[in-house]
């Protein structure tokens, strides 16, 4: 994170303890998950801030632990700070602080906080490394691996909350910056988020959650392989490809505008429970092609048993845009033919690594044997379309379609 960021936040948790009166509580969550999939050249990953594993048996997709800390400094002031370790891309120790924040509620209505944040974007905003609190062994990936992976933020919210009725509506502005180490489908790239602006909304009406997220930000990246690209493309001479320094002007990630949506809903009535959320990304960097997520999952309660079904999907809603060859290549010699056709088809690479297309299908159980402890099985078969795997870590992208299986178990814990 930005340093100066860095600073301040960990300035406000040293003073912590001096300001605080009574009343400081510390809890924790875990989970201890095994995962193994079926496929030769794709690794999975839980996000895009975590490793990716490779065919066969690991721990380290789901395996994870939090610490939290709670202190009510006065009646309206408290202090939140949340630490949660996993297999992260970023070897960086400040990046295991999840949040750190001031929060002042002057009534039961407003609440203002201050510091490190998580965006309120989507339904398990609040725990969604907390396993023991949903059914499933992980979020969805479809819906969530890049989503939550750049959700954490430095900043500030506004939330305001009033009861309708029987029913409970809130509403909740944030605005800030963020970066992280992401590990994408073929590289690790650095991301910078900047003037992030989200609104989000939602009503609880008896067995019902309605929620509406709306958030748009500046987004800035870089890696070794696009610099390398970027300035070969921009040494070419004009006449020999008269479009390549605006191919690479295109290609840069620099201040490139995102806008996200998305709706929820959820029944839980006790027995059954309904989960669904749609969401839709959009950017213009023309190499993240606009694309549309969700999911559906209903489970049943038995007791201490829980059974569950989903199929969760991702989508380009646009094709990835194909780059003409440069008009010189008939009068150039067989060597620089082949020199360019090389950059050119360097750049239409570009074009197809972040494609998306795959849709799962997932069984389940969850059984909870103890207190504040439940043991988790999952399946998931995932069906993957031409060049659309760029939600798993790959040396290429496929031009075909594939399918594969993920098998998970999962001991999930709070404390």
């Amino acid at each position: 994170m930005r340093k100066s960021a860095m600073v301040a936040l960990l300035g406000l948790l040293s003073a912590a303890p001096a300001m605080a009166q009574q009343d400081i509580r510390f809890s924790g969550f875990g989970s201890i998950g095994a995962l193994y999939h079926d496929s030769d050249y794709l690794g999975f990953h839980r996000d895009y801030t975590m490793e990716a594993v490779e065919l066969g048996w690991s721990t380290a997709a789901d395996t994870m632990l939090g610490l939290q800390l709670n202190a009510d400094l006065t009646d309206q002031l408290d202090l939140v700070g949340q630490m949660v370790f996993k297999n992260r891309v970023s070897d960086e120790v400040s990046d295991n602080l999840e949040w750190l924040f001031l929060r002042y509620r002057p009534n039961s209505d407003w609440a203002f906080r201050v510091g490190r944040l998580g965006l309120d974007l989507y339904m398990l905003s609040e725990y969604r490394d907390v396993s023991y609190a949903y059914s499933w062994v992980r979020p969805v990936p479809e819906f969530y691996n890049l989503i939550s992976s750049i959700s954490r933020y430095n900043g500030a919210d506004v939330s305001y909350r009033t009861r309708l009725g029987d029913n409970i509506f809130e509403a909740k502005l944030a605005y800030g910056s963020n970066d992280a180490a992401l590990q994408g489908a073929e590289q690790q790239i650095d991301i910078g988020l900047d003037d992030i602006t989200a609104l989000t909304l939602s009503l609880t009406a008896n067995e019902w959650l309605l929620r509406a997220s709306i958030a748009n930000a500046s987004a800035t990246g870089e890696n070794y392989q696009t610099n390398q690209l970027l300035f070969a493309l921009r040494s070419i001479p004009k006449e020999l490809w008269p479009d390549a320094a605006a191919l690479a002007d295109e290609i840069a990630f620099i201040h490139r505008k995102s806008r996200y949506y998305a709706l929820g809903a959820q029944y839980d009535d006790g027995r059954w429970i309904l989960q669904s959320e749609l969401g839709y990304t959009e950017t213009d960097w023309r190499l993240l092609q606009p694309y549309m997520s969700g999911y559906i999952s209903l489970g049943r309660r038995f007791d201490n048993l829980t059974l569950f079904a989903m199929v969760a999907s991702v989508q380009n809603t646009e094709d990835a845009e194909e780059i003409a060859t440069p008009p010189s290549l008939p009068f150039l010699p067989a060597e620089q033919q082949a020199q360019l056709l090389a950059l050119h088809g360097a750049a239409q690479y570009s074009y197809h690594a972040s494609s998306l297309d795959q849709t799962s299908y997932s069984l389940g159980a969850r059984w909870d044997f103890y207190d504040n402890m439940a043991l988790k099985f999952q399946w998931d078969h995932t069906q993957i379309g031409d060049y659309g795997s760029s939600l798993w870590v790959r040396d290429f992208p496929m031009a075909h379609d594939d399918s594969v299986n993920v098998f998970s178990i999962n001991l999930s814990f709070t404390f």
